[in-house]
């Protein structure tokens, strides 16, 4: 008796317990044996409306919308609970009212086996949260960036932009394990990254690798935070594929690397400004101005010239220049850290397309030493041509004299040797055949020793261009060369007479004398046509062949005397000298020599 009082007892406490348990729960709770409502908490007029007393005994229908839903929940319900002792799933409701609601139901077998039926259900209302989600998935489906959930480890929920950053379908996405996407070397970085965020230590966001369905290699950037997500904790993933920004950043470094190499390579001085202000420098700053970069960022460039009108002037060109153009060069005065003067090739470009906050690089070489040698070689250039002009003086005057003497000397002793021999035959006695062939033999040999005095004189210096003048000259050497070569020549004078310095003179008859010895060489020509035409102003002298025309290549070989020598002889009278060839259609040699202010008569 006792006994059964104490298990009396304990029944009636395991009952309150039990009551106590169910009225704590804010659901509804409800006992169903064979589909009917055999007990209720309270929690069923929160979430349904309804009291108990109007639910004990009546069919569980009366939760749902339609007859359809009630055998679709409950084939469900009691499918699952054959070989599962619990089951939950979200399905939609009614309240007494009529209204819908959406509800997590929970289910429970009572016993081992569904016997008689007889299972406990909670229905959760989630009909808010539901449709937080529901908006909230709409929002993140429509979000332009990658919207995912994560619970439990595993992807919840995704949206289109996520999946597209990993090559899988939002189906394949679902379920699976998040950090599986996550590059190996990356997920300890990303572990630790994502619990600072969680925790509110860390606010900025993250860069990692993921390897997509096709092995590529994608960077993303992600921020994470905790939300509640079908009634569990779950963590919001927001991110961006950040591929490309990625390799344009690390095109970027390299270029800015490079840029860095390519400056530190350059032996001169090189400075970029911004409204004239040094914003960056290269290494060759020192070498150049003997100055450091600490020394010149954020300075003027006046520092690097001799005076501020020097500043101001060079300012005024470069900056006026690179209006119109990118780039400009031009030779100018600088001074280095200790006074020195040098002298600079200035190189500037505009960065960008247009002159905006006078942003310019700029380039200083140091030419110094190279100006004083091109100074040095220019001056020994015009010694050179002084000797030469001196040695052709001395020459042609040393021709003169050899030419005069020949001529009066040599010319006057063969001809009385030749008016002696003829004296001489005349006083041979007839008969005497021997002795009068030898003195004919005689008198032939000295006149053919007078003709060759005769060309030898004419070719050291033509009597006639002293006593004729230019174009006298010109039109014998000219008749003279038709008659050696066969090379047809045809000269012109405007005026026919042309009185020129005698020096002067000499140089154009050198300077045709030169032509010709070039086209009886190398033309291959057969008519040669002569032009010397004299105005107040310059003397203008053309040789035209129709040989095979000389080449840029012949003319440019080191031994190209005559041609070096025509340009020299035109060059000490201040003239210009153009030759050009046309191939198979000849050589044409232009002189054009000055006259104002010479001197010469026409």
């Amino acid at each position: 008796m006792i006994e059964q009082i104490k298990t009396r007892k304990k029944v009636a406490d395991l009952e309150a317990l039990e009551a106590s348990i169910l009225e704590s729960i804010p659901h509804a709770v409800i006992g169903l044996k064979d589909r009917h409502i055999i007990f209720a908490n309270d929690g069923v007029q929160t979430v349904f409306g309804w009291r108990v007393e109007e639910l004990i005994g009546q069919r569980s229908r009366i939760f749902y919308r339609t007859d359809e839903d009630d055998e679709r929940i409950a084939r469900e319900l009691y499918s699952t609970l054959e070989d599962r002792k619990t089951f939950s799933t979200e399905f939609p409701c009614r309240r007494k009212n009529g209204r819908y609601i959406t509800c997590r139901v929970t289910v429970s077998r009572i016993g081992e086996t569904l016997r008689d039926k007889n299972i406990v259900i909670t229905y959760e209302d989630i009909t808010e949260s539901k449709q937080v989600e529901d908006a909230y998935e709409t929002m993140a489906n429509n979000s332009q960036a990658g919207v995912y959930v994560v619970q439990d480890g595993l992807f919840a929920f995704v949206n289109s932009h996520a999946a597209n950053f990993t090559g899988f379908s939002i189906d394949e996405l679902i379920g699976m394990n998040s950090l599986s996407l996550v590059h190996p070397d990356d997920r300890e970085m990303v572990n630790k990254n994502s619990h600072k965020m969680l925790r509110k230590t860390r606010f900025s966001p993250h860069e990692f690798r993921i390897v997509t369905k096709s092995g590529d290699i994608r960077w993303i950037m992600e921020t994470v935070t905790l939300i509640p997500y079908r009634g569990k904790k779950a963590i919001l993933g927001n991110s961006m594929d950040i591929t490309e920004l990625i390799h344009a950043r690390n095109k970027l470094a390299e270029m800015a690397a490079l840029e860095t190499s390519i400056l530190e390579s350059i032996p001169h001085a090189v400075i970029g400004l911004q409204n004239r202000r040094i914003i960056f420098v290269n290494d060759g700053v020192q070498a150049v101005f003997g100055l450091t970069s600490a020394e010149l960022i954020g300075r003027s460039t006046r520092i690097l010239y001799r005076t501020d009108k020097d500043y101001e002037r060079i300012a005024g060109m470069l900056y006026s220049i690179l209006e119109k153009q990118k780039n400009v060069s031009i030779e100018f005065p600088c001074r280095r850290k200790g006074g020195e003067d040098i002298e600079c090739m200035i190189s500037a470009a505009r960065i960008g397309r247009r002159l905006e906050q006078k942003r310019v690089v700029i380039t200083y070489e140091n030419i110094t030493d190279r100006k004083r040698a091109e100074r040095e070689l220019e001056m020994s250039r015009e010694q050179l041509r002084k000797l030469s002009v001196h040695l052709q003086s001395v020459r042609e005057k040393e021709r003169t004299r050899i030419a005069r003497e020949l001529h009066d000397e040599l010319g006057q002793l063969l001809t009385a040797l030749n008016t002696e021999i003829i004296l001489l035959q005349n006083k041979i006695p007839d008969g005497q055949k021997i002795l009068a062939d030898k003195a004919q033999s005689m008198s032939a040999l000295v006149d053919m020793t007078m003709q060759t005095v005769k060309k030898i004189y004419m070719d050291l210096r033509p009597g006639m261009l002293d006593h004729l003048g230019l174009t006298a000259a010109i039109g014998w050497q000219a008749d003279d060369f038709s008659k050696r070569t066969g090379i047809a020549c045809k000269a012109s004078f405007q005026p026919e007479d042309i009185v020129l310095d005698p020096d002067l003179a000499t140089t154009i008859f050198r300077i045709f004398q030169e032509t010709l010895t070039n086209i009886s060489r190398h033309a291959g020509a057969t008519k040669v046509v002569i032009k010397l035409k004299a105005t107040a102003e310059r003397l203008e002298f053309v040789v035209n062949d129709n040989g095979k025309g000389v080449e840029e290549e012949q003319m440019q070989k080191p031994g190209s005397f005559g041609l070096l020598g025509i340009r020299e002889r035109v060059y000490q009278w201040g003239g210009r000298v153009k030759i050009v060839g046309k191939c198979g259609k000849g050589t044409k040699v232009a002189i054009i020599i000055p006259l104002r202010n010479s001197g010469e008569k026409i």
